[in-house]
C-alpha cells in the first residue's frame, strides 16, 4: 500500500533523527522542510534529502543560515559527489554524507565532468552551413551540434549508428527534440533535410516571439531563450562578446529546465561567464559557480534572470559564493501578455534568508 505524504514525511524525519543520533549521540528535534527534513544542534545544521542536487544544496544552505548555523551537514541517499564539489564554491562549510544503512559516510567532491568536443570539423562543416543558411543559431554543447531558434532546438546533427542499420555518418535531423525528429522523419521520408528544416523553423519562429502566445513552443527552454538575447546583445550583461558553452549539468531533452551559460570577455577585457535562468530555480547558483570553476576559474560571474525572477534569495546565494556573483536583470522577450508561473516565492519550502 502506498504511503501518504504525511507518512512519508514522518519516515524521513525519523531517518534524519537516527542519522544525527549516530553522528552526535544526541536525539534531536526534527522538522519537515518541504519534502526533506532538517534539524539544528549547537551551530551545525543537518538536513536529509533522499536525493540531492544543486537545488537541494541551495535550499539547505539557506535553511542553515536562517537558523544561525555556522556549518551544514547534508545527508542523502545519493552518492553526492557532484553536490560535494558544488558546495566548495560557497563560504558556508558544507559536509556531504551518503547514507549507508543506519549510518553515513563522508563524500569527497567528484571531479568535474570530461569536456566533450564537437564532431570533426570536415564532417560537420557542410551540415553546419545548412543550419546557418536556415537562419539558426548554431550551439555546440556536450559534443552535440544544435540549431536553435530563440534558444529552442529545431535541428541537431546526429550520427546514424551502424549497429541499428545506419551508415555511421553525421546527418542533419529537424524537429524539436528527439521524439519530434523521429516523427518528422517518419512522416516526410525522402524529403530533403533543408525542406524539413525550413518547415520546423517557420513553425517555431511564428510562436517564439516577444509577448507571444502560451503555446508550448513559446514556453520551452526559456532560460536558453534568455541566453539567445544576451548572445545577440552582450552589453546587456556588461560583456563585449560571448559564445554559448555547456554547464557541468547535462541537459537530456528540450523539456529539461537547465541553466544556459555563455563565456566571453567583459567590456573592460576581463574574462566573464554569464549563466541564464528563469523562474525560481535557486539551484542554478551552485551550477553557475561550478561551471565557472570548471571553464573559467577566476572569471567574473553574472547570473542573468528576468526582472521578476530577481529574488532576494537569489541575491543572498550569490553573496554566499567564495567569489560572489552579480545578479543582472534582463528583459524577458516572452513577456507582455504571458501570465506565467510567477516569480517564485520559495519552491523548496526552505524559508528565506536571515
Amino acid at each position: 500500500m502506498a504511503l501518504s505524504d504525511e507518512q512519508r514525511a514522518g519516515l524521513i524525519r525519523a531517518q534524519l533523527g537516527a542519522l544525527v543520533r549516530d553522528l552526535t549521540g544526541v536525539d534531536p528535534e526534527v522538522v519537515s522542510v518541504g519534502v526533506n527534513a532538517a534539524t539544528s544542534l549547537d551551530t551545525t545544521a543537518y538536513l536529509f534529502a533522499p536525493s540531492a542536487d544543486a537545488a537541494t544544496l541551495a535550499g539547505a544552505m539557506l535553511w542553515a543560515i536562517r537558523h544561525d548555523a555556522d556549518d551544514l551537514v547534508l545527508l542523502t541517499d545519493d552518492l553526492g559527489g557532484d553536490v560535494a564539489r558544488m558546495a566548495t564554491s560557497f563560504t558556508l562549510p558544507v559536509a556531504i554524507r551518503s547514507v549507508q544503512g543506519a549510518s553515513s559516510v563522508g563524500v569527497e567532491p567528484a571531479p568535474h565532468p570530461e569536456a566533450v568536443g564537437p564532431p570533426g570539423a570536415a564532417e560537420a562543416a557542410g551540415l553546419i552551413a545548412q543550419l546557418v543558411d536556415a537562419g539558426l543559431d548554431v550551439v555546440v554543447e556536450d559534443g552535440i551540434v544544435r540549431g536553435e531558434v530563440s534558444g529552442l532546438e529545431v535541428a541537431r546533427l546526429v550520427v546514424w549508428p551502424v549497429e541499428s542499420g545506419g551508415d555511421g555518418l553525421l546527418h542533419l535531423e529537424a524537429g524539436v527534440g528527439r521524439f519530434d525528429r523521429d516523427a518528422v522523419a517518419a512522416m516526410h521520408q525522402g524529403e530533403p533535410p533543408t525542406a524539413t528544416l525550413a518547415r520546423s523553423v517557420s513553425l517555431v519562429r511564428s510562436e517564439r516571439v516577444p509577448g507571444g502566445s502560451t503555446h508550448p513552443l513559446a514556453r520551452l527552454a526559456r532560460e536558453r531563450w534568455l541566453r539567445s538575447v544576451v548572445l545577440a546583445d552582450p552589453a546587456l550583461v556588461g560583456a563585449a562578446q560571448l559564445r554559448p558553452v555547456q554547464t557541468t549539468v547535462s541537459r537530456d531533452n528540450v523539456r529539461d529546465v537547465s541553466p544556459a551559460a555563455a563565456l566571453g570577455v567583459a567590456i573592460d577585457g576581463s574574462p566573464l561567464l554569464v549563466v541564464c535562468s528563469t523562474g525560481a530555480d535557486l539551484g542554478f547558483v551552485p551550477i553557475a559557480a561550478d561551471t565557472r570553476s570548471w571553464l573559467a576559474p577566476g572569471a567574473r560571474l553574472v547570473l542573468a534572470v528576468p526582472e521578476r525572477d530577481r529574488l532576494a534569495l537569489l541575491e543572498h546565494l550569490a553573496d554566499l559564493l567564495t567569489e560572489p556573483a552579480d545578479v543582472v536583470a534582463v528583459a524577458a522577450p516572452w513577456e507582455t501578455t504571458d501570465l506565467d508561473d510567477g516569480p517564485g516565492g520559495d519552491p523548496q519550502g526552505l524559508g528565506g534568508p536571515p
